[in-house]
């Protein structure tokens, strides 16, 4: 059979010899009017003045009023560019509202990623495409104290430090993408916020090994997660006056425009996605095959696809991940390195045990490393993951978890091939190998399509 599976912008066809149950969302919500659907959630939001009325009042009170608006960065398909994206729609109305452009700067709330460059900025935003290109872009720079303000402690301990600029700002306004997460239950609303703006004290207890290991920081959970919670408390703690989060399906179209108060909106995109994002399973695979989508634009971000994996497959079973790794880093941050080689030289019980320390120094990006622990201790054995990306070098591969999939082809006439046949070629030898190794003589088969945005539930007992 033929498999269609995600890789970059576009799809790969693979060629499979086994059967291979093709699983994906349940729903198929349809997609908004557009631009209408955006004028509209802007015009009557929920539980809260328009975008507009609440503009003119901070203009009225100040002619000289400082707008913000958070964005995510590019790891995220939130629909800003071009006419069918929001981010015109929102600066158009500050416009209206008589904000001038010197007036209005946009934060790329990314947490502790890398700084973006000028043209993936543009490639994102295309403010330059349009009569907004006078605004100003800043990169939200977490470790730069001369950036960030001290907003006291949260009931949980942590010390909130977050964007000055943000919080200095007469006009405050937070975008971004829900969609499931798994860690804080599901993206957008408060997180655009926290770990979006926040400062590196902040992120030592979000990000800390202690929430993590909560069963409740998981996908669609919002109620009793210690990530969600705290998130929000951070967020009210800033102040936000507007939100306005998109909820998008499995082909990145719009499917809702929430926009308004920032739980209540935030709360009604959270159950527009419950409706369609599950992958219902009838029983646990022995293989599970999965794209990282637009998302796993290097190894660090991949770990998402591998988290839904890990909740279709058999306790030791085999993980297939397809891979883009777009990024100027393909693995990622240092931070990221350092503790997958903690992870390598430790073990996962050694290495979930250091970090869950109360003395314990926290490494960036450790969370990520925690996360791949959970996916490697269902799996049982690291060799039952398998990695099919072409981006990462060879010696890159010392630390990391799992298969490189050219390690099972013969590349000796790869200079003929493109990227894409390349990649056929790692994934189909990647199932070949998960085939013969596999315990059971006809292992049972499974395609994640939706990659990480599909949230798998099996029926069966656990």
């Amino acid at each position: 059979m033929k498999l269609k599976i995600e890789y970059g912008p576009g799809f790969i066809d693979v060629h499979c010899d086994y059967p291979v149950d093709v699983r994906g969302m349940a729903g198929n919500p349809e997609a908004i009017a557009l631009p209408k659907g955006i004028t509209d959630a802007l015009a009557n939001p929920i539980n809260s003045p328009s975008l507009l009325a609440i503009a003119q009042e901070k203009i009225s009170k100040n002619p000289d009023a400082q707008a913000v608006i958070v964005v995510s960065d590019n790891t995220r398909p939130v629909p800003y560019r071009g006419e069918h994206g929001i981010m015109r729609y929102i600066i158009r109305t500050l416009l209206e509202a008589e904000f001038a452009q010197s007036q209005i700067t946009v934060i790329i709330g990314a947490g502790s990623h890398r700084n973006m460059e000028p043209d993936e900025i543009e490639q994102m935003l295309g403010l330059q495409e349009s009569e907004l290109g006078k605004v100003r872009v800043t990169n939200h720079e977490y470790d730069n104290n001369d950036h960030l303000i001290n907003l006291g402690t949260t009931s949980r301990g942590s010390e909130v430090t977050v964007n000055r600029q943000y919080y200095e700002a007469d006009l405050k306004i937070v975008t971004g993408l829900v969609e499931s997460h798994f860690m804080a239950g599901a993206s957008g609303g408060r997180k655009g916020i926290c770990p979006g703006i926040v400062g590196i004290k902040t992120l030592k207890i979000f990000h800390g090994a202690k929430f993590l290991s909560s069963a409740k920081a998981a996908d669609l959970v919002l109620e009793g997660n210690p990530l969600n919670d705290e998130s929000l408390e951070v967020a009210k703690m800033a102040g936000c006056d507007f939100l306005v989060n998109t909820t998008l399906d499995a082909e990145k179209r719009i499917t809702g425009v929430y926009a308004g108060n920032l739980v209540e909106a935030h709360k009604a995109a959270v159950e527009k996605i419950r409706g369609y994002v599950v992958v219902p399973l009838e029983h646990y695979y022995d293989i599970v095959i999965i794209p990282a989508g637009f998302v796993g634009i290097n190894h660090y971000q991949a770990g998402k696809a591998a988290i839904e994996a890990a909740r279709a497959v058999k306790p030791g079973g085999q993980i297939i991940i397809i891979a883009k790794n777009t990024d100027t880093d393909p693995v990622g941050g240092h931070g990221y390195k350092q503790s997958l080689k903690l992870l390598a030289e430790q073990g996962k019980v050694k290495f979930l045990e250091m970090i869950s320390d109360p003395q314990w120094e926290m490494i960036q990006e450790q969370w990520q490393v925690q996360m791949w622990s959970k996916v490697l201790t269902r799996i049982e054995n690291d060799n039952n993951l398998i990695y099919c990306a072409l981006e990462i070098p060879d010696a890159e591969y010392e630390h990391l978890p799992g298969v490189p999939g050219w390690k099972l082809v013969d590349q000796s006439e790869w200079p003929a091939f493109t990227d894409e046949e390349k990649v056929v070629q790692m994934t189909e030898a990647a199932i070949q190998r998960a085939v013969s190794e596999s315990d059971n003589s006809e292992p049972s088969i499974v395609l994640l399509k939706d990659g990480p945005y599909g949230i798998p539930e099996v029926t069966e007992l656990k």
